[in-house]
């Protein structure tokens, strides 16, 4: 359990440790990870990659902030591999970590699985208002959403020993459908 909130811990607070980061491009550009073995189309300004290397769980992290939204691809790799029957109960957990770490009274919105190049994964949407952790990063990045209700919208796989997830947080239900869906939908996880 200490390695699952860790790894959420690590995904969430490293969208937030970009702010000394220099903006690499101002348009939509798709961004390419070879050692993540995925490919994405980043909007806004694509911070540099930040990465989080630890004990247990190496993360490396690339954000955007647009308006009042955070968008951050992610990928991780785990100590040791996780047996395929059990990755469905790892991501479950990861979804209720998540509702509790970045929410007051988080709702899960929705939730469905998806199988992409043999990754085993979850699209869920949460929201709520946010936690203090989560809003006092957010103040932190100089956005102006307190008191307001948050969307997030995840899309996170695991295959063997390792996690990508693409995240949106916004304020916004109208970005969470319209750009927030595109984002999710142009992750491409490779074999």
């Amino acid at each position: 359990m200490n390695i699952i909130k860790r790894f959420w811990i690590i995904n969430c607070f490293g969208i937030f440790v970009l702010s000394a980061c220099t903006p690499v491009s101002s348009q939509e550009k798709i961004l390419t990870s070879k050692e993540g073995n995925f490919s994405i189309l980043m909007p806004g300004t694509i911070l540099e990659k930040v990465s989080s290397p630890g004990k247990v769980i190496n993360s490396h992290n690339w954000t955007t902030l647009k308006s009042e939204s955070i968008y951050s691809v992610t990928y991780s790799t785990f100590p040791k591999q996780i047996a395929p029957q059990k990755i469905p109960k790892v991501l479950q957990i990861l979804i209720n970590t998540a509702n509790k770490t970045n929410f007051i009274q988080g709702k899960e919105v929705s939730q469905s699985p998806v199988n992409q190049s043999g990754y085993n994964c979850q699209d869920f949407t949460l929201m709520g208002k946010p936690s203090t952790d989560l809003q006092s990063e957010i103040n932190k990045q100089g956005l102006n959403i307190k008191n307001k209700l948050l969307y997030q919208r995840s899309l996170l796989c695991i295959k063997n020993n390792y996690a990508v997830e693409a995240v949106i947080i916004t304020p916004s239900s109208e970005e969470l459908k319209t750009n927030g869906a595109s984002f999710i939908k142009s992750l491409n996880l490779k074999p």
